[in-house]
């Protein structure tokens, strides 16, 4: 049944997401010779960052969607998800008090350019990211980012975080009807402000199976007129501007008034371009195809099929019915950290894990498989991660079996 299945497809999002936030491997940190210094967007990042200081919403989010947040120090008071709760909190318009923290970083959004030039007069190194706009320019954003705080290695990890939200957003896409076009918008007021076809919320939409009416517009504004003449099926909104539209008598023949589709979303699930890109794209799915979630619907497409597999896959420990993939070095997943969380039980993996099969975790494995006598490639193939899951398995050298 469909309420079933869209909870399982949530459930990949969110465990594909915690893999692929986890891009930079903390335990495998490789030495700064030959991975510093960097050069990005024209700004030389000269060493690893470990107290960086991240002035922007939006570039948080994408800081933890790549598993960087161990090297920051502060964060901007707008920046209120909560795995950086325990950060200094710094108001981003106050120079002075940013450059006290002494970031060995400073990351802006290139919209907050009145404060690089102070920052920079106080000797930091400051380094202005552009938000995505599309797909392309998603793996450009988080490329950008991977590199200036994991050095030359962090780019191909940056690049394939990317492209594995928008497999999560594929998943999505395949599961909405295509046998309708449904027009939406996203408004933050009445008379000017909008989602357009430049913000990377609007790709969003497309992969959430709806038409922005806006899509033709660029810098984030409309007129009323071209939204009564666009006139939506559904309309999304900032928190309390639907109780502002119901008021208003300009609306009396909007489809969307009519019909009772005015869903208000927090704005910064459209703003955000971390693994929040992926929670904008199931509640506007949600929203607009409540079928999904009924619980008499028909039986589920061949992709939900596949994903319910990788749940059940992802749950069922290590039965000795399972086949299990291979899993290889570069790879970014919940399988990959699964994987990790056994050989640390094992004795074969020290320090913190993340879910990115870097050089040390590759390291790990092959002392597992020379120790258990298989072939030491420091690839996971099958073989070896039955052994590794199974009773089976040897712990290493020291440790209790």
């Amino acid at each position: 049944m469909y309420k079933k299945m869209i909870a399982l497809l949530l459930s990949v999002c969110l465990l594909v997401l915690a893999g692929c936030s986890q891009v930079g491997d903390v335990v495998d940190k490789i030495a700064d010779s030959g991975e510093f210094p960097v050069e990005v967007a024209g700004v030389t990042v000269s060493a690893r960052p470990q107290q960086a200081a991240v002035l922007s919403p939006n570039l948080a989010d994408v800081v933890l969607a790549l598993g960087y947040e161990t090297q920051l120090g502060a964060v901007s008071s707008d920046c209120d998800q909560g795995a950086l709760s325990s950060l200094t909190k710094v108001n981003a318009s106050d120079v002075q008090a940013v450059a006290a923290l002494e970031p060995d970083l400073v990351l802006l959004e290139d919209s907050q350019s009145q404060f690089a030039a102070g920052l920079q007069e106080a000797g930091l190194t400051v380094l202005q990211v552009a938000p995505a706009t599309d797909r392309a320019d998603f793996e450009r954003l988080y490329s950008q980012i991977a590199t200036a705080f994991g050095g030359n290695s962090g780019t191909e990890h940056g690049v394939a975080a990317a492209q594995s939200i928008f497999t999560t957003l594929d998943d999505i896409n395949r599961i909405v009807p295509k046998d309708r076009v449904t027009t939406v918008c996203y408004l933050y007021d009445l008379d000017s402000a909008a989602v357009t076809g430049d913000q990377f919320a609007s790709t969003v939409m497309s992969y959430a199976g709806v038409t922005n009416i806006f899509s033709s517009l660029t810098g984030g504004a409309y007129d009323f007129e071209s939204l009564r003449l666009s006139n939506p099926d559904v309309i999304f909104c900032a928190p309390g501007v639907k109780a502002q539209i119901l008021a208003d008598s300009r609306f009396e023949n909007f489809h969307a008034v009519a019909s009772g589709r005015i869903f208000e979303l927090e704005a910064s699930l459209v703003q955000r371009q971390g693994r929040t890109a992926v929670s904008l794209a199931y509640e506007i799915s949600a929203a607009v195809f409540p079928e999904l979630l009924e619980e008499n619907a028909s039986s589920a497409p061949d992709p939900i099929d596949n994903i319910t597999s990788q749940v059940d896959a992802q749950t069922s420990g290590a039965s000795s019915a399972v086949t299990y993939t291979q899993l290889n070095p570069g790879d970014n997943n919940d399988e990959v950290q699964t994987m990790q969380a056994r050989l640390e039980a094992l004795g074969y993996l020290e320090g913190e894990y993340d879910g990115y099969y870097g050089t040390y975790t590759q390291d790990c494995v092959r002392a597992f498989q020379q120790a258990n006598g298989l072939t030491v490639t420091g690839v996971a193939d099958s073989e070896t991660l039955a052994l590794l899951y199974s009773e089976d398995a040897l712990p290493a050298a020291g440790q209790q079996p």
